[in-house]
């Protein structure tokens, strides 16, 4: 009882998201708790702390080898040391948070980094809503655009096992979360897209989480701006793509041009729900954790990517069989190839920033091209 009391301290310590240890890892601590207990009674000892059972945090950074490629399922140990205060690790070292990171978040505490990495439970906190926000808003009588998103219930992961089941637990999870963003930001009310995103986020959250990681990606990472009226990021997002395959892909670019394809004619679902429509699974969880920690560009480069892995075929095409590869394309390549091309590609954000500038211009102007 006390090891398990001590374990829940624990848990409060790093938050109710605390990954699940394994169960050779609890018996295994659960031995030395019991061995060491036994000794400090003997010896008149303080009363012990579970945590001293693991090397302290920056312990572990400071010997832990630096390694070039990393399996996350092997790691899950030092992973959940990071977890402890996982923004504080990625503060004192960016460069290995981003290795770990781009190398894939173990499974079983993805849905924990994530809200770490999107600062999702600090949105009440920093904006002073009342803790009961979501329930209030998941409660009310009227939402905006009630009509628009129970009709695409049914399409959004359909053939996905929490989804599949009409009027079961996942749907009407996806409903509540959907009807609450939708009272909370009347601006956006719903755009079709914002259904799989919040599928996805329910995957590894509870309602209420899922619901704070909504609220902090549509502002903190101005995902609103694909969906309100006139989709004006998306538009955006665009033009930075034609100019980066005029950049990246020459050739490439001056063939889709004669033959009038556009990014607005194949990209728009990779970045409404960044790279969740049409992508495996694999590959969806590999952009959304490199995503909520180096934000929009690895959209850019998982793009530029596909576009450099076909170009080939792409140069020997029409118009017809130009828009058929690119729709197949991501669901033909698996995620490692895919992620190890798109990070390959030289892309700094000062480099979309300069784009952002010169899109800005040119819509002032009222000719963008």
């Amino acid at each position: 009882l006390k090891f398990f009391s001590a374990l829940a301290a624990m848990d409060v310590r790093a938050g109710s998201d605390w990954p699940a240890a394994t169960p050779a890892r609890l018996w295994e601590l659960q031995a030395q708790w019991v061995a060491r207990e036994s000794r400090s009674e003997s010896s008149g000892g303080a009363e012990l702390s579970l945590a001293s059972l693991c090397a302290p945090l920056d312990d572990v950074l400071e010997s832990t080898p630096r390694q070039t490629a990393l399996e996350p399922w092997k790691d899950l140990e030092q992973w959940r040391l990071y977890c402890v205060d996982f923004n504080r690790f990625r503060a004192k070292n960016r460069d290995k948070a981003k290795r770990l990171i781009r190398a894939g978040i173990p499974e079983p505490i993805r849905g924990a980094v994530w809200q770490q990495l999107a600062q999702s439970r600090d949105v009440l906190r920093t904006a002073q809503y009342p803790p009961l926000l979501y329930h209030h808003l998941r409660t009310s009588k009227n939402a905006p655009c009630e009509t628009e998103f129970i009709r695409d219930i049914d399409r959004t992961f359909p053939k996905h096992l929490l989804f599949h089941e009409k009027k079961g637990l996942g749907q009407n999870s996806l409903l509540n979360v959907l009807r609450a963003y939708s009272v909370f930001n009347p601006e956006v009310g719903y755009c079709q897209g914002m259904g799989f995103v919040t599928g996805l986020l329910l995957m590894y959250n509870s309602e209420e989480d899922t619901f704070l990681m909504l609220v902090s990606l549509l502002e903190n990472y101005e995902m609103a701006g694909l969906f309100r009226p006139g989709l004006p990021l998306l538009n955006r997002y665009f033009f930075q793509l034609q100019r980066l395959i005029q950049i990246h892909l020459p050739a490439l670019y001056e063939h889709l041009g004669q033959h009038g394809v556009e990014p607005s004619m194949y990209a728009s679902q990779w970045f409404m729900t960044v790279c969740i429509a049409n992508f495996p699974f694999a590959t969806v969880v590999r952009v959304w954790d490199i995503f909520l920690n180096e934000g929009v560009k690895i959209v850019f480069r998982v793009a530029l990517a596909l576009l450099k892995l076909n170009q080939e075929r792409l140069l020997a095409q029409t118009f017809e069989q130009i828009l058929l590869t690119l729709r197949e394309a991501p669901r033909r390549i698996e995620d490692e190839p895919l992620i190890q091309v798109a990070l390959a590609i030289k892309l700094k954000n000062t480099k979309l920033k300069e784009l952002e500038q010169e899109y800005v211009r040119q819509d002032q102007g009222g000719h963008i091209v």
